[in-house]
């Protein structure tokens, strides 16, 4: 095989022994904007400026104001990730305590307490690629172009891949058969307790508190055979998140038709505790002593600030349209090691200079066929957040690990509800598509896969109305 020279300062050991990343930040992040009740998911998740739904509490707590009524609602949910892997989850519980109306027209009419469960996001996705290009060469070849000592290095040189910064791999073949499989797997959600105030049927004003947390878990296996050799490097990941955040929010009855809504959110400021492990052999020579790094980290992370603006039009009293803009600014995101409380410097110049802000639009639309029964559908779409790898950053630790860049993603969605005098019954489905860059191993030399990533939800929330 042929040597492959790189730059002479690479540091290509530091991402083997440092689990903490700016990328898995970012996929840790970037939540799923319509998960909730099936009625909010049917139209989109746009119900920023016509309130009156349970899960309008994670976007804008003003629209628990528009309630007349106390609420019970839990909403069930089944889904299916991109391998065809089925999943159960709850997407929404919620009480909706309401204080019942004054009777009066001008100043304090009602409000509401809310205590909310939503489900933010399912990480459930697997990628399975091979042999992208460059099929002459080994991932050894890279491992001896800096001989410092490292565990990657040391094990590899232990292990007989390596003589000094020769690779010893499959040595004189032509060809090296490459293949990397990616799982990730998980969830994030959030209790919202929330209060919604009415003044004067025209002005509607709330506060939320939000308690989140996420698990996030990751296994990458990377695998190359070559004139009868076979290696293997494998990373696990496991993150776990609790956090606290705020929100508040405004909704102005400009007229009958017209609703304005406004809400800011802020990050979330998470403490995380992560572990990581890095398995490797040669030619199956340590089957019961493979793991060669372990360790554990605690960090605190702030997710995106956010701010919302949203229009509602109501039609008639037998229709809806809701209309959403939402702006994540993922470069404002922030990484602190708790054990020196500092900053870590190398992420956090990553998410500044490379990720952007993601905008975020919701349209969804309800029309009641007859009184009791409603037919919804919706359509959502983010910007990517981030671009491609630039040469620097593929030159500068981020090799030996899969990695996989989240791009645009657009929602899909319908649905169809029935209510009656105090019980109601909604359900939806909705189709995820993700377009992201997945680089197999050694992002410079592979080349990233352009992949769309599908994922199916159906929903059904049960409530209850009294």
């Amino acid at each position: 095989m042929k040597k492959i020279g790189l730059l002479a300062s690479l540091l290509v050991f530091s991402s083997a022994t440092f689990a903490q990343s700016a990328y898995d930040a970012l996929s840790i992040n970037q939540m799923d904007p319509i998960l909730g009740t099936a009625r909010y998911s049917a139209m989109a998740g746009a119900f920023g400026a016509l309130g009156g739904n349970a899960s309008v509490s994670k976007d804008n707590p003003a629209g628990l104001g528009v309630y007349k009524k106390c609420d019970l609602t839990f909403t069930p949910s089944l889904y299916v990730d991109n391998d065809a892997d089925v999943g159960f989850s709850l997407d929404n519980f919620a009480l909706i305590v309401n204080f019942r109306n004054t009777g009066k027209e001008h100043g304090y009419v009602t409000s509401s307490l809310g205590i909310t469960y939503n489900r933010l996001r399912n990480y459930s996705r697997y990628t399975a690629v091979a042999n992208k290009r460059n099929s002459s060469w080994s991932i050894t070849d890279v491992m001896g172009d800096d001989a410092t000592s490292d565990v990657i290095y040391d094990n590899a040189v232990e292990f007989g891949l390596l003589s000094g910064t020769e690779s010893e791999f499959g040595k004189d073949a032509d060809y090296v058969d490459k293949n990397v499989r990616f799982k990730e797997s998980g969830h994030a959600g959030q209790w919202d307790i929330s209060y919604g105030l009415n003044i004067s049927n025209r002005v509607y004003v709330g506060a939320t508190m939000g308690l989140a947390n996420f698990l996030y878990r990751q296994k990458a296996f990377y695998n190359e055979t070559a004139a009868g050799d076979e290696m293997y490097l494998n990373n696990y990941l496991r993150s776990d998140g609790i956090g606290v955040n705020f929100k508040l929010g405004g909704i102005v009855r400009a007229t009958d038709f017209l609703r304005v809504g406004f809400a800011i959110h802020t990050p979330t400021f998470y403490n995380v505790d992560e572990t990581y492990a890095i398995e490797m052999d040669y030619n199956k020579q340590h089957p019961d002593r493979n793991v060669i790094s372990e360790g554990f980290y605690n960090y605190d992370m702030n997710s995106p600030f956010k701010m919302q603006a949203s229009l509602g039009f109501v039609i008639a009293k037998r229709a809806l349209i809701g209309v959403e803009y939402g702006l994540e600014n993922y470069s404002k995101m922030k990484l602190v090691d708790t054990e020196f409380d500092m900053k870590m410097d190398g992420e956090c110049e990553i998410i500044s200079e490379k990720f952007d802000p993601s905008h975020q639009l919701k349209f969804g639309a309800e029309v009641k066929v007859i009184d009791e029964f409603a037919l919804r559908a919706g359509f959502a779409f983010l910007s990517s957040p981030i671009d491609a790898f630039s040469n620097k950053e593929a030159n500068y630790g981020y090799f030996f690990r899969p990695m996989s860049l989240p791009h645009e993603t657009y929602y899909i969605t319908a649905g169809a509800g029935y209510e009656g005098e105090h019980f109601y019954c909604d359900l939806a489905y909705v189709f995820r598509n993700q377009k992201s860059s997945f680089y197999q191993i050694l992002p410079l030399l592979d080349g990233a896969w352009s992949l769309n990533q599908r994922n199916h939800n159906v929903m059904l929330s049960l409530g209850w109305r009294f």
